[in-house]
């Protein structure tokens, strides 16, 4: 039973994370904050067990496509385990979770400019291996592919300094009653009915009018109720940016 600083882990995870079992571990376990079985809090420094179902099918490309959901649990309550099915090609059900805000970048002359943020990510992560290579994150993929870049830190500041604009094939749709949709490829990727009204909703919607939407996306971003931490994504590498054009 390997064990990565106080995480409990089943080998056979490293036959489908390879060289990224070791930070799939930690990931994981920081994900975590209530243990699955008992459902009491996860503290740091206890004895803790990963327990990850692995769902694989092929695309009618030939493409192997592999779904990770996992869990973190008191070692006293479940050993580690890894759970394994195949299962008839077909296209993943997908839950999109995102949280908006509005940012300040300081200006050269000191002035500050609202930028709108949508944090966005897909659930539960899933990954594509072809021709017997490395598993690749698809969410990931399809963003980098389209104009998105890597962001190796969580600092927001540093993220708005970075980011680059993203190709026509990405972009915000704002209807003029608040209705905002992200799209790729013309794919549509998330909705959400804004309210002009409601002071929060408004000051996105004004920030959008300036003309882009800085997206940050990826893996492994912790999206709750009650907060947001893109830190387990930046250093596992699948955090990524962009700064998409909005069209009204």
């Amino acid at each position: 039973m390997p064990v990565t600083r106080n995480v409990a882990w089943d080998r056979r995870l490293e036959s489908f994370k390879g060289r990224d079992t070791t930070q799939y571990v930690l990931t994981a376990a920081s994900m975590a904050s209530a243990c699955a079985a008992c459902r009491a809090p996860l503290e740091s420094d206890e004895a803790l067990s990963l327990l990850v179902n692995v769902t694989e099918s092929t695309a009618p490309d030939g493409t192997s496509y592999v779904t990770f959901t996992d869990c973190v649990c008191h070692r006293r309550c479940s050993g580690p385990g890894l759970s394994f099915q195949r299962c008839q090609w077909a296209p993943n059900e997908l839950t999109p979770m995102a949280v908006r805000m509005v940012l300040t970048r300081q200006a050269g002359n000191g002035q500050g400019r609202l930028v709108p943020v949508l944090v966005y990510t897909l659930v539960p992560i899933v990954a594509f291996r072809e021709n017997d290579g490395d598993l690749t994150s698809a969410l990931v993929s399809i963003l980098l592919s389209h104009g998105f870049q890597l962001a190796m830190s969580p600092d927001f500041t540093s993220i708005m300094e970075d980011a680059v604009e993203t190709p026509a094939s990405c972009r915000f749709a704002v209807t003029p009653q608040g209705l905002v949709t992200f799209s790729i490829g013309g794919r549509s990727l998330f909705g959400e009915q804004l309210h002009p009204d409601k002071p929060d909703d408004a000051l996105w919607l004004e920030a959008a009018c300036g003309g882009h939407v800085l997206v940050v996306s990826g893996d492994n971003l912790i999206i709750t109720a009650n907060g947001l931490d893109i830190r387990p994504a930046a250093a596992q590498g699948t955090l990524v940016i962009g700064m998409v054009p909005v069209h009204a």
